[in-house]
């Protein structure tokens, strides 16, 4: 399966953006989330994401957390992206001119073309880390 990292560097604190990671069960970060229903605690969880258009939700299912490395590991079912599979690692450094690094190490099976289907992931993750980094900001 073809694999891809999207990173971005953003003038957040790696705590605090690590900190909103973390809580799997919270995605108030996320502005398109209209509704989401938790199951379980830990590693199995689920969190079941409604967004602000119509269609089946989106099913993520925490794999692994590492926090002393800051890393967080997911499976969506359901995405809206145009993948039949896709599985996530996602990490968050400190950055050398300050802020940090967010990266999202993702292999994943392209439903359509695999051109298009990374054109997706990119644009996405490259959003979440923005929504990430304003929330932080607005939390210190």
């Amino acid at each position: 399966m073809p694999t891809l990292t999207v990173s971005k560097d953003v003038s957040a604190g790696a705590e605090a953006v690590w900190a909103l990671l973390a809580d799997f069960a919270d995605v108030r970060w996320i502005p398109v989330i209209n509704d989401v229903e938790i199951e379980g605690e830990g590693p199995g969880m689920s969190r079941t994401i409604r967004g602000s258009t119509e269609g089946e939700p989106t099913v993520e299912t925490l794999l692994w957390i590492r926090p002393e490395q800051r890393q967080i590991s997911y499976r969506i079912t359901g995405s809206p992206l145009p993948v039949n599979r896709f599985e996530a690692v996602v990490s968050v450094t400190e950055a050398e001119a300050g802020g940090c690094r967010v990266a999202w190490e993702v292999v994943y099976e392209p439903s359509v073309g695999d051109a298009s289907a990374r054109e997706s992931i990119e644009l996405v993750y490259g959003m979440m880390a923005d929504w990430l980094a304003a929330a932080a900001a607005s939390t210190t």
